[in-house]
């Protein structure tokens, strides 16, 4: 069995995942945020990511006391087409497959690196997509 979407442990190959693709490190070095991911199927699966300068600094369960600046929350069909590249970031905000909660003009003006960030949903080896 894989690794739980979403799960500490998937968070912390998604933070290695991003800190090596240089379309989210580079291409976001310019942010510093958190942002959190949920699984519409189950809210209390979410992962998040703190981003300091384009890097992910921390990874891994919400942390408490910890607001995010974004909180993305789609159904697992979602996270995996986007992940295949079937679905744009920018088209799944604007038909609100992505719930998207944060500053609608920092993720635009950023969107190369959304784009990228949402892809590596695709990319975590031994992802287990099922929602439990």
């Amino acid at each position: 069995m894989g690794t739980p979407v979403l799960s500490p442990e998937w968070m912390k190959s998604y933070a290695e995942l991003w800190n090596t693709t240089d379309a989210t490190r580079e291409g976001l070095k310019k942010l510093s945020m958190v942002v959190e991911y949920r699984l519409a199927e189950n809210e209390s699966r979410a992962g998040q990511i703190q981003v300091n300068a384009g890097e992910v600094v921390r990874a891994g369960a919400p942390a408490e006391g910890v607001k995010p600046d974004f909180v993305l929350t789609a159904k697992v069909e979602t996270w995996q087409r986007l992940g295949q590249g079937d679905l744009p970031a920018a088209t799944a905000m604007v038909t609100r497959k992505v719930k998207f909660r944060g500053s609608m003009s920092v993720a635009l003006a950023n969107l190369p690196g959304l784009e990228a960030a949402m892809k590596m949903f695709g990319q975590i080896d031994d992802t287990d997509w099922s929602v439990d």
